[in-house]
Order: C-alpha cells, then sequence, then structure tokens
C-alpha cells in the first residue's frame, strides 16, 4: 500500500480501509486456528502476533508520516471487528494498539521517532485508568512507579501508556509513555472469557520517564494536542469518545463469527427430540436467526454512525460537543448489549451441544459475556449520559465521554 505522508482524502481513506479489511479477512482462518492456543496461553499465541504483523495489522495507528497507516475510527473498527471474526482476543489487542498508538502519535517528533523510527509496527499497549504516582524531576522528567492493571497485549508490545494518578486533587492525571522493558509484567490474568488477551498488570518502581515521552492528560481529553503533527487530522479526534467506542468493534465481529457458526449448524443439525432433520427447517429457529442478523446489524449501525461522526469532526477539526459525544457514548452501550442479546440467542439454536469445549461458540459467548461488561461501555451508564444531556443536566458522572 503506497501512501503519502500527507492527511489523507476520504477516497484514500477508503481504499486504504478496503485493502486492510480484505488483509484482515484472510487472517480470519489462521487467527481462527490459533485461538484455543491462546486461550490456553493466556495471550495471543506468537504465530498469531507473527501474522498480525505480517499483515500490517500493528500499524493501524502508526502515523503516515513513520509508516503506518494513521487510520481513521471507522477503518480501525472495520479491520478489527474483522479479525476478531478469526479471534477475539487477537481483534481486541489489535484494536487497544490503535488506542495506545494514537496517544502516542499526540507525543513530539522525537518520542515518535523513538518508538516507530526504526519500527513502524511497534505496538503500543495502555492502561488508562490512572493509578500509581510520579515525582517531577528538575529537568521535568517523571520518576514513575505504581501498578496498572488490564494491560491487554502487553506480551507482543514495546510501549505502554500508562496514566499516572496526580499528586493533588487540583492537578490532572499526566500520561507517560513507557517501554515494556523497564517495566515488570505481572501474571495476574486469570479469566472466563477473554482470556488470548493477556490483560495482565503493569509494575514500575522508580522508573525514569523524559518529558519528551509525557502528556497533560486533560489536555488530550480536550484536544489541545490535535494540531501538533500537520497533515493528521486523525489527531484531533475525541479521544475519550474514540478510546470508548472502538472498544465495540471486536464484539461486532464476535458477534458476525456467532451467526456465521450458526447458519452453518444449522444447515447440518438435526433438531433434537423433533421431526426436524435440520435445524434450518424449523420455523423457532428461523425466526432466532433473524432476530440475531437484526440485532447484529442493529449494533453495526449504531458503531459506525457514531464512527463517521468522529472521522466526520476530525477532518474538520471540530470539537465534538458535550451532546453529540453522549449520544456518541450511547451508540457504544446499544452495540455491546445488541451484540451480546445476538450471541444469547444464537447460543440457544444449537441447543447443549453449543458447551462442548470443542465447539468455538462457547468460546465467542464467554469471551462477549466478558467484552460486553468493560466499564467504558457500560450499557446502564451510557443511558445516563444520555439521559442527562437530553435533560440539560450538565454533571455528568464521568469524564469518559
Amino acid at each position: 500500500m503506497n501512501l503519502s505522508p500527507s492527511a489523507p482524502s476520504p477516497a484514500d481513506e477508503a481504499g486504504v480501509r478496503a485493502e486492510l479489511t480484505e488483509a484482515a479477512a484472510k487472517l480470519v482462518p489462521i487467527l481462527a486456528g490459533q485461538a484455543e492456543e491462546g486461550e490456553r496461553l493466556r495471550r495471543v499465541s506468537d504465530d498469531a502476533a507473527r501474522a498480525l504483523r505480517e499483515a500490517g495489522m500493528l500499524r493501524l495507528a502508526t502515523p503516515r508520516a513513520l509508516g503506518g497507516f494513521g487510520a481513521g475510527v471507522r477503518t480501525t473498527m472495520e479491520v478489527t471487528a474483522e479479525l476478531a471474526r478469526g479471534d477475539a482476543s487477537a481483534g481486541w489487542i489489535a484494536n487497544i494498539y490503535t488506542g495506545g498508538g494514537l496517544v502516542a502519535s499526540l507525543m513530539d517528533d522525537r518520542a515518535r521517532a523513538e518508538v516507530w523510527g526504526q519500527d513502524p509496527d511497534a505496538a503500543v499497549a495502555a492502561s488508562l485508568t490512572p493509578a500509581g504516582s510520579a515525582v517531577t524531576t528538575e529537568g521535568g522528567d517523571l520518576v514513575v512507579s505504581g501498578r496498572w492493571g488490564w494491560a491487554s497485549g502487553i506480551q507482543h508490545a514495546s510501549w505502554v501508556a500508562l496514566a499516572i494518578a496526580p499528586g493533588a486533587a487540583d492537578q490532572p492525571p499526566s500520561i507517560a509513555l513507557v517501554r515494556v522493558e523497564d517495566l515488570t509484567v505481572e501474571d495476574t490474568w486469570h479469566v472466563a472469557g477473554m482470556a488470548g488477551t493477556g490483560s495482565n498488570t503493569v509494575v514500575a518502581d522508580q522508573v525514569t520517564v523524559p518529558a519528551h515521552r509525557t502528556l497533560n492528560m486533560g489536555a488530550v481529553l480536550a484536544g489541545a494536542y490535535a494540531g501538533r503533527h500537520e497533515g493528521e487530522p486523525r489527531n484531533a479526534v475525541a479521544v475519550a469518545s474514540m478510546l470508548a467506542l472502538t472498544v465495540v468493534a471486536p464484539m461486532l465481529g464476535m458477534a458476525r463469527a456467532a451467526l456465521d457458526l450458526t447458519l452453518a449448524t444449522a444447515a447440518r443439525k438435526p433438531m433434537s427430540l423433533t421431526v426436524y432433520e435440520r435445524l434450518a427447517d424449523s420455523p423457532s429457529v428461523q425466526l432466532a436467526v433473524a432476530d440475531a442478523a437484526s440485532l447484529v446489524d442493529t449494533a453495526q449501525l449504531h458503531a459506525l454512525r457514531a464512527a463517521d461522526d468522529l472521522d466526520r469532526a476530525a477532518a474538520e477539526a471540530r470539537q465534538l460537543t458535550v451532546a453529540e459525544r453522549a449520544r456518541i457514548r450511547m451508540d457504544t452501550a446499544v452495540a455491546a448489549i445488541r451484540s451480546r442479546e445476538a450471541v444469547d440467542r444464537l447460543v440457544s439454536v444449537s441447543g447443549a451441544s453449543t458447551f462442548a469445549l470443542a465447539n468455538p461458540l462457547q468460546r465467542i459467548w464467554r469471551d462477549l459475556g466478558t467484552a460486553s461488561r468493560h466499564g467504558v461501555v457500560n450499557p446502564d451508564l451510557g443511558r445516563e449520559i444520555y439521559g442527562r444531556s437530553l435533560l440539560g443536566i450538565a454533571e455528568q458522572p464521568t469524564f469518559i465521554i
């Protein structure tokens, strides 16, 4: 793919999206074949990670000027959803790397060169719930200590963006970009779903982070770094909205995979204790798959509408209003819950055989059940945020809007 380092036109972005989605589709059988191994290892397997890298899936967030795609929100979502059709965990870490990469791309040229100058495929993980602590040196560097959980994909990342809790109530959190080799990774990820994401805990013990690899988290969320690099409109995206919304992209892929698996099973499997020689012949199954397919479509329509809104505002260098961001947060919640509802219906179509460990549908059910309960897609909180906005209530219960 030949990319210019200048700002992509809508046609350029659409062309890159089509090529990357096609490349991701070719990985689906490879990733599906590695999914069970990834669950056993509790991290994406080395073979799967190598396949992602070789196909350019780790370059989604790398700036175009440094050999990457600088992908927009919709491109990121469509590509990582496609990867998740093969393996939810592989799609998840590819998505997490795009979020971490976006944060890193907001830093100055020196920091960006350190991350991607020698390797455009360098992956940036992220743990952006403020934790730990930092002491500022006379030169402005940070000396960081603490523990950060849920660092998805840390085993295959070279860097991690960590949110540092403020030292005083009136100070904003900061973000430090740290080399993974300077941290200790604790094996804490023992879960029923999304086991392959390897979302372990990282520990820093008096790690010095130079000032040029730090950001003010409040300024990041306010869009203060949006124009730092010419020709990169993606950096103007509403970061909080983007980080929350893109989490649902792998869920879209999981739901689509579950539907595909169920349709294939229904065409050949008889319905136990009935006259139906195929599940597909039963009106109850016909209704169930129709409902599930509509739920999958509903999730996708809401998610991609929100993605387009984010990309459009970024291209116009326009800050979204609170009302717009609240609706995007609601779209995020709707996409997550409808994906989960679709899979819940589909696991009932095949009956108890769905839960055989050899059946990939049960892993999708567990993975989606776990992923859709991530804090940033909390459906009830999303409804609360949107309802407050509609009613003109200025105060909100979270800064992730």
